[in-house]
């Protein structure tokens, strides 16, 4: 009864499957057809077409994977001319422009009216420099329209007494605008910290990111304002910490930083009283202010103002997005965007099967690793994976609609002024984090980091083969992770790679460095660990009878299909580094030389294997 039902099944399927193939011969429209091409034939074609077919694959896998890259890219159409390693982000994109229209939270109606405040900018009137004087109320468009100042200006308007560079950048910090500080917080935590790296272009580069503002203007000032700002960020780029010091020294411009800054986010006297303050890098701070207070002022102003400027440039409007991707976040999560798609309990069992193993050893490297692990009975260790209740409760934490909703309630949004209503948000949402649990939604360790893996996950399966997770998400989920370390590994295979080198003149050998040996390793090890969950997911996953015959339709198979989508991802970038990466990782992997039944004689076969962990092999 089994086998009956499971061929009611497959025998559609095949059906599917061969309309594909007529349809590539004669042009059918059909929906079975659609499907597949949308989900397949701009993946495989690529790949396919990106393939220098004149280099064996078990000559120099890199060459043979990457050869057609540079003409691809010329020939191919604007939509497909991208390079494999932007698939994710591009599809993330694509998605949120085609429905940031039907959110329906108020965290997503902001985000999404931000968004065509945004994209509408462009035939708005007036420039970028002219717009942000109209919208932000701190700016006083009479004094700022001449900006940036030369000494002479300074003076001669008496604006020493009406600018003060201290306020303008608390101002700024307050609305989520960093120039001087990096301020975040905590509950009840205020952290204060160095920027984390100072906006210093060239000579020129400063010319140009002005010469909207300085039109009209004699080309002298633009070269004197930008030698001024440049000395200065230097300076501010050369403030290294010194050991010693712990404790902030507040000086008079320090105190009158703060002194804004917090009077700006409304924070009560108990708020500021009980919160723990904790500087970091109180050296390197001390040592910038002390440069800013002999910096004289006008310079300091201009270079507050070029910098807020250029964060709020925002050319690429998908940006915001990203930026407040947590917003995006508790859109997605509610599922009213998704759910004509898939139902969120699917793309919760979905994920939960494609991150089995990766779940599995990291739940058992976690409870094993510190003493208390090691003190834990294995009875009290569950057996079964609760990945979809584990998201499900850190949604409640990190995507809570009703917080959310409560925070921003009370934003007035002006209807056209995107930077007036952006600044809003920003501030509503540093405010928030005093209050709310901190997330570092780029830490692996981190609750917010899955939750953030599982919705791109969604998007993944919604754009590309199954395969394509494996070789992007999934490969950098082990990549990032710290599940794979291994010392004794590392100097075993720096030992056995040197040797290789050694042994044979083919290019494909040349001698690593330790740094780029410690490349290899690590992608080894992480493509390894994800080629085994590719493998989990075909031997459990009833769709790859109909995705064999797909892939064969391009002259493919399910064997070799990770390993082109893996090196394709590497594709003209660092060219020289990354083909070592992949050659060497690639032919110490007896599961490559099976796949492309490479000669015993070739030279990504050598004869003696580096980085096999013997106790791995059957996991």
């Amino acid at each position: 009864m089994r086998e009956n039902r499971r061929w009611q099944w497959q025998l559609p399927m095949l059906f599917i499957v061969i309309q594909l193939a007529r349809s590539e011969e004669s042009n059918d429209n059909s929906d079975a057809g659609q499907f597949f091409t949308h989900i397949y034939k701009r993946n495989l074609q690529q790949m396919v077409e990106l393939r220098n077919t004149s280099v064996e694959p078990c000559e120099d896998f890199y060459a043979h994977a990457c050869g057609s890259f540079d003409r691809y890219m010329q020939a191919a159409d604007a939509d497909d001319a991208l390079p494999p390693y932007l698939h994710n982000k591009q599809d993330r994109m694509e998605f949120f422009q085609a429905q940031h229209v039907n959110f329906q939270t108020l965290p997503g109606k902001l985000l999404s009216q931000l968004y065509g405040e945004c994209r509408a900018r462009r035939s708005s009137p007036g420039t970028h420099w002219q717009q942000l004087l109209q919208q932000l109320p701190f700016l006083e468009e009479e004094l700022h329209s001449s900006w940036p100042f030369l000494r002479h200006q300074w003076q001669r308007q008496h604006l020493d007494e009406q600018l003060n560079w201290i306020q303008l950048a608390a101002q700024l910090a307050a609305h989520g605008v960093s120039t001087l500080l990096h301020i975040y917080f905590a509950p009840g935590t205020i952290y204060v910290a160095q920027m984390p790296e100072w906006p210093c272009p060239s000579l020129q580069g400063f010319q140009e990111s002005m010469s909207e503002v300085l039109r009209g203007r004699h080309p002298q000032v633009a070269r004197i304002v930008a030698h001024e700002m440049r000395m200065l960020c230097l300076g501010l780029s050369q403030s290294q910490s010194s050991p010693g010091q712990q404790q902030l020294q507040l000086d008079d411009n320090t105190m009158d930083y703060f002194q804004h800054f917090f009077a700006l986010l409304n924070f009560t006297q108990l708020q500021l009283t009980t919160a723990r303050k904790l500087p970091l890098d109180v050296a390197g701070i001390t040592r910038t202010w002390q440069l800013l207070r002999h910096t004289e002022p006008r310079i300091v102003y201009n270079y507050v103002l070029w910098l807020a400027q250029q964060q709020l440039l925002y050319e690429d409007c998908f940006q915001l997005a990203q930026q407040l991707e947590r917003l995006l976040h508790v859109e997605y999560w509610q599922w009213h965007v998704l759910g004509a798609r898939l139902s969120r309990q699917v793309a919760l069992s979905l994920y939960q099967l494609h991150t089995t193993r990766f779940q599995q050893r990291r739940r058992s490297t976690l409870s094993r690793r510190d003493w208390y692990g090691h003190l834990m009975p294995e009875a009290v260790e569950r057996r079964e994976l609760q990945v979809a209740r584990l998201l499900q409760s850190h949604a409640q934490q990190y995507l809570n609609l009703t917080e959310h909703e409560l925070q921003l309630k009370t934003l007035q949004f002006v209807p056209g002024q995107f930077y007036g209503n952006l600044l809003q948000l920003r501030r509503a949402q540093l405010r928030h984090s005093f209050v709310s649990a901190y997330v570092d939604e780029e830490d692996e360790r981190s609750p917010a980091y899955f939750l953030r893996h599982f919705l791109h996950f969604v998007l993944l399966s919604l754009h590309r083969p199954m395969f394509h997770y494996y070789a992007t998400q999934g490969l950098e989920l082990w990549r990032q992770s710290r599940l794979l370390q291994d010392t004794d590994g590392y100097y075993t295979a720096l030992d056995c790679l040197e040797r290789q080198s050694q042994q044979f003149d083919d290019p494909i050998y040349r001698p690593l460095s330790s740094d780029m040996v410690a490349n290899v390793f690590h992608f080894h090890r992480s493509f390894q660990a994800s080629l085994r969950d590719y493998k989990f997911w075909l031997q459990g996953e009833r769709f790859v009878f109909a995705e064999q015959f797909v892939l064969n339709f391009f002259g493919l198979d399910e064997h070799r299909v990770l390993f082109y989508a893996v090196a394709q991802q590497l594709c003209n970038r660092q060219n020289e580094i990354f083909a070592a990466q992949l050659n060497r990782g690639y032919m110490n992997l007896p599961e490559f030389q099976a796949a492309f039944n490479c000669e015993a004689d070739a030279p990504m076969n050598p004869p003696a294997k580096c980085m096999i962990n013997r106790c791995e092999l059957n996991p």
